[in-house]
């Protein structure tokens, strides 16, 4: 056998053990021609009744028979328990695998730690013939070898796979060539049933366990592993809990056995009351085994999943080995096999083949057709043969003839389906999240291969379901069925977060019908085809060429329209028409063309500045974009200098990353002026408290404000190292950046979505520390910005001390993060000012991902970041027009003016001196008060609208009195009270959850500002999971808040994470959103009276 690092001359040594696994499977074959070779094994008839003659005493102490028999005693699990200690003659084969595992038994680092494994086989691994022909009549002892040799052959054949995986890499090729000796292969006569490769059942789980204490059974915390890859022999590892998870599952398959016989047996005799009562034994098995793989996710964890996936790899449709593996001496043509997979575990397959679920008829069901050949000889007769009787008889015919059969069948489909779900669920956090290789260890496309099998359950279950609609239970399944069917179609995460922000434009106040987007398709394409009518109108080239008093008035006019679409700032491309098309400057022209464009901009009361030129220029100049581009061009920034402070540009970015990344030092430098000196000078003046001055880590919500003139440059003091006052800058500033500096480390995270929710930001800026990756909370916060839908761009720090290839590796891991299915971004890596620039003009598109790379200690690449922010487009719908919603997000109490509470104005707009109602309070009363001043950036202003952020000072109001989230809205005229609620509906979309959400699970829910434990009391099912979409009551468990319809939520408890609209605010007990609980409303079996939620 050939191998990375492993000479084929040498490979003579252990030719032996490699083709010991092909004769094990090529006498196989022998074998199950002749079946009937026992009198207790299957004989196959063409006749209806089921003769299949499973075991009832499996005789552990015969080591004549087959290690795998399928019994009502045992069910799928071997005979009896597997061996442990292989006979002395073994001695070496048990040496090397014991000191396999990349950490062994004693803990030390293994030989696939190190990557040494296939050296040492070759130098330590005698012929074992002699030793494997003295026991070859002892079958469970084959079955034993079987286990070991091919646990050998499958971390041989991709050991360096492993090493490549463990650096970042891809798996590679492997043109892996398995040298054999005919004359070893003489000697072998194994009979164990499998092929010569690793599978499920014969070596990895169902024949690798041991009992830590015999007496104690097959109970969970008594199973141990024989032998392991990767931390498997420490009981409490993710691979330990990755194998004795099935094990314990088939524990259970006894029952499975025991009542799919009984079934087959009934519907023969047609006897109702023993098929109705082994449907439920079957499906209270199922019931056992769904249960025991649920404890999957705390007992393997997913992170942990792909550091020991790559040795369970088969050869079948892996990009390893894309021309198979040529076994030399028994075939010139290369082989293949499928590795190791639970799909290849007999319980389900038994379900299916009884219950005749229908496969759909494409080349994924083929796949699943081939999975029938990896599984021990009998398990697959008995399977082939309740397949023939259950079709013979027609069970599932038989099932739908009685309504209360039918009910059962449909329970037992729905144990199948959720076993499916749960196995989906498994792929998508376990797989499809953290590696990027589409093929599953069998060789299957996983993406689509198991929704294959779902849906083919699913549509089963619809039509089962019309034999039995009455029975109770049967809606509350089929609206799990339904739900589930639609949540296949969709997208999770980036579909969902795109639905909410389309939503939140409907957003309307308590008491205001809710708007209805209307989609008018056809008028999109007639814009696309460009024939919207157009008035006659002077050419852009005629206004900035032709002095012209008529023409410079009309460019004035045309420039007001942009710096009002641009909310005071626009992009001009001078030298391009509209449409892109360049107009062909020369230099004189484009001199004429500034000097008018600047006189249309003094008109407005605006500053121009030049970003950069093509065939222009100046210290300002990018080059042509192509070799023909001769025409002058340039891109500028038009801005409007303020003649109030109301008149500032706001943009508010929050400020993200994990702790460390440095997200206080880069805001320190960029507001200050200077540079850091490596331990963290810069950042001190952000720090609020005297603990994070000492840790050097943010726990609060912190804020800071950049400004930039009317003509682009930085509001910075001219006395060097002089960091200007929040007044100062404001005063200077055309346009101010408010920065949200949110905590890192963990035990923040709390506080950091508060953050990320009540500053109500307009993009999301995520440091990465260059020499750490995305890791720890970068990845949590990430997953919230593009839950929330706000663009996000990237900042890796520190590349001053980080080796060139770490930063290599991070911005790969940073790309692969980008690129997900989840966060489908388009990572762009800013470079130079060309790119910088032409990025900021696009950004408004939240498919884009802006990623910088800088240096707060020797300046790199900060002037592109500087840049980059200067030209940022606005971004967020805000309407100045509607009723007042001023949205609170923290409270102070200052000296000689009062309490001040701080937020950010949602709609309308507010004055000094308005009466307005602040609330609601513990009751959900709120109070009448005057504004007595406003401040905008620390300066006093006479009012601010929506969009913007701002400090109120409110008269005879004590701070005890008022608390985050909050809400300021004006006095109505008939003064009522404005509504709150205690309880709302909304529409969820789980994104994260080890197990199922039921009612009365409680979590912290985040609402804009507000940030309250709520409590589930009612669901459109009886339970939802990850991924799935939900309409969902709530109920706050302290107090009533102030909610509107089309407000985004976020709730989250530990790692749970869910993302939501809300959809009607109020809950009316009598018509609940789960349908049994209507039906047992309408059969008076449920009361609504003195409801509490």
């Amino acid at each position: 056998m050939g191998n990375v690092g492993h000479e084929p001359e040498d490979d003579l040594a252990i030719t032996y053990w490699i083709w010991t696994l092909y004769p094990l499977w090529r006498s196989t074959q022998k074998f199950l021609i002749a079946p009937t070779s026992y009198n207790f094994s299957m004989t196959i008839m063409s006749s209806a009744p089921f003769k299949f003659r499973v075991l009832t005493d499996t005789d552990p102490d015969d080591h004549t028979l087959p290690a795998f028999m399928v019994s009502t005693t045992r069910g799928f699990l071997p005979r009896q328990d597997p061996i442990i200690s292989l006979p002395p003659e073994f001695n070496p084969l048990e040496s090397i695998l014991s000191r396999m595992p990349i950490k062994t038994a004693s803990g030390t680092a293994g030989l696939l730690a190190t990557c040494c494994l296939g050296e040492t086989v070759l130098k330590e691994l005698p012929n074992l013939t002699s030793a494997i022909d003295k026991y070859r009549h002892d079958l469970p002892l084959m079955n034993a070898l079987y286990r070991d040799y091919s646990f050998l052959a499958s971390a041989y054949l991709l050991e360096p796979c492993h090493e490549r995986f463990m650096k970042g890499e891809s798996y590679g090729l492997e043109p892996f060539v398995f040298q054999t000796c005919s004359a070893s292969a003489d000697h072998v006569t194994i009979s164990a049933g499998f092929k010569p490769f690793m599978e499920y059942a014969g070596s990895y789980a169902l024949f690798n366990y041991r009992l830590s204490d015999p007496a104690l059974g097959l109970e969970y915390s008594n199973l141990r592993l024989i032998r392991a890859f990767e931390h498997g022999l420490d009981p409490e590892s993710s691979e330990a809990g990755f194998v004795l998870v099935h094990i314990a599952m088939v524990r259970h398959s006894s029952t499975l056995v025991k009542g799919a016989v009984n079934m087959l047996n009934s519907c023969v005799s047609c006897n109702r009351d023993a098929f109705d009562a082994s449907l439920k034994d079957l499906i209270e098995a199922l019931e056992n085994v769904n249960t025991v793989m649920n404890s999957m996710w705390s007992r393997s964890k997913p992170a942990s999943y792909t550091s020991f996936r790559t040795f369970i790899f088969g050869i079948t449709s892996q990009a390893m080995f894309p021309n198979g593996v040529i076994y030399e001496g028994v075939s010139d043509q290369p082989m293949s096999f499928r590795g190791e997979s639970g799909a290849n575990d007999s319980m389900i397959p038994l379900c299916d083949n009884l219950l005749e679920i229908e496969m759909p008829k494409t080349p994924l069901t083929e796949i699943l057709n081939d999975f029938r050949s990896y599984r021990p000889g009998n398990h697959r007769e008995f399977l082939e043969e309740v397949c023939s009787c259950a079709r013979n008889n027609g069970l599932k015919n038989y099932a739908l003839e009685d309504q209360v059969s039918a009910a059962l069948y449909l329970r037992a489909l729905d144990q199948v389906r959720d076993f499916r779900w749960r196995h989906w669920c498994f792929t998508r956090e376990y797989i499809l999240k953290r590696t990027s290789h589409p093929t599953a260890t069998g060789g299957s496309p996983i993406v689509t291969w198991l929704p294959n099998q779902i849906q083919a359950v699913l549509s089963q279950m619809t039509d089962v379901s019309s034999h039995c609609i009455s029975i109770s239970g049967t809606n509350d399944i089929m609206e799990t069925v339904r739900s589930q069917q639609q949540t296949l179609m969709k997208e999770a995460l980036s579909d969902f977060a795109d639905y909410v922000y389309k939503q939140q434009a409907l957003r309307r106040p308590p008491g205001q019908a809710q708007a209805v987007p209307e989609d008018h398709d056809e008028l999109d394409i007639i814009d696309k085809l460009d024939l919207v009518d157009k008035s006659s109108h002077i050419p852009l080239k005629t206004l900035l060429l032709n002095p012209a008093e008529e023409n410079v008035k009309a460019l004035t006019e045309y420039l007001q329209g942009r710096l009002a679409e641009g909310h005071g700032e626009a992009l001009f491309d001078l030298g391009l028409e509209e449409s892109g098309d360049s107009m062909n400057f020369s230099k004189e022209d484009w001199d004429n063309a500034l000097s008018q464009l600047e006189r249309a901009a003094c008109g407005v009361n605006a500053d121009c500045k030049v970003l950069m030129t093509r065939n222009v220029g100046g210290e300002v100049e990018v080059g042509p974009a192509s070799p023909k581009d001769k025409g002058a061009c340039g891109k500028l920034i038009i801005r409007r200098k303020p003649e109030a402070v109301d008149d500032v540009i706001e943009t508010r970015i929050a400020v993200v990353g994990n702790v460390d990344a440095g997200k206080s030092t880069m805001l320190g430098v960029l507001v200050k002026g200077g540079l850091d000196d490596g331990r963290g000078k810069a950042r001190v003046n952000l720090f609020r408290h005297k603990h994070e001055i000492e840790s050097g880590r943010t726990s609060s919500v912190g804020m800071e404000i950049m400004g930039f003139d009317s003509k682009g440059e930085v509001v910075s003091s001219s006395v060097a190292g002089r960091k200007l006052t929040w007044e100062e800058i404001g005063r200077r500033s055309a346009k101010v950046i408010g920065f949200t500096d949110l905590a890192g480390h963990e035990r923040y995270l709390r506080t950091t979505v508060f953050g990320l929710l009540s500053s109500e930001p307009n993009y999301c800026l995520l440091m990465v520390a260059a020499n750490n990756g995305l890791i720890g909370m970068s990845k949590e916060h990430l997953g919230i910005a593009l839950a929330l839908n706000v663009p996000v761009m990237v900042v890796i720090t520190k590349i001053d001390i980080c080796p060139p290839q770490i930063l290599e590796q991070t911005i790969t891991q940073l790309t692969k993060i980008l690129k997900s299915p989840g966060a489908r971004k388009i990572p762009i890596f800013i470079r130079n000012r060309e790119e910088c620039i032409n990025t900021a003009t696009q950004f408004i598109s939240r498919r884009i991902c802006p990623v910088f790379q800088v240096s707060n200690v020797t300046g790199d690449n900060l002037d592109l970041v500087r840049t980059f922010l200067n030209i940022l487009p606005h971004h967020g719908n805000y309407n100045a027009d509607a009723a007042l919603e001023f949205h609170v997000n923290d409270t102070f109490s200052v000296p000689f003016v009062g309490t001040v509470v701080s937020g950010v104005v949602k709609s309308g707009a507010i004055h000094t001196g308005d009466t307005i109602l602040i609330g609601p309070d513990s009751i959900g009363q709120f109070m009448t008060t005057k504004v007595r001043s406003i401040e905008r950036k620390r300066i006093q202003a006479p009012g601010c609208s929506a969009g913007q952020s701002a400090s109120l000072a409110l008269r005879n109001v004590r701070r005890k009195d008022v608390r985050k989230g909050m809400v300021v809205l004006h006095k109505p005229e008939n003064n009522t009270q404005p509504k709150v609620y205690r309880e709302f509906i909304a529409e969820v979309l789980i994104l994260s959850h080890a197990t199922t959400i039921k009612t009365k699970y409680q979590a912290m829910l985040h609402v804009g500002p507000i940030s309250q434990t709520c409590a589930i009391i009612d669901i459109d099912r009886s339970y939802i999971r990850t991924g799935d979409r939900a309409l969902v009551a709530f109920r706050f468990v302290q107090r009533p808040e102030y909610l509107t319809v089309g407000d985004r939520i976020l709730f989250r408890e530990g790692r749970t994470k869910g993302l939501g609209i809300v959809k009607s605010v109020g809950y009316d007990p009598k018509h609940p959103l789960n349908p049994e609980w209507q039906k047992e409303i309408a059969e008076g079996k449920r009361s609504v009276e003195g409801y509490q939620g």
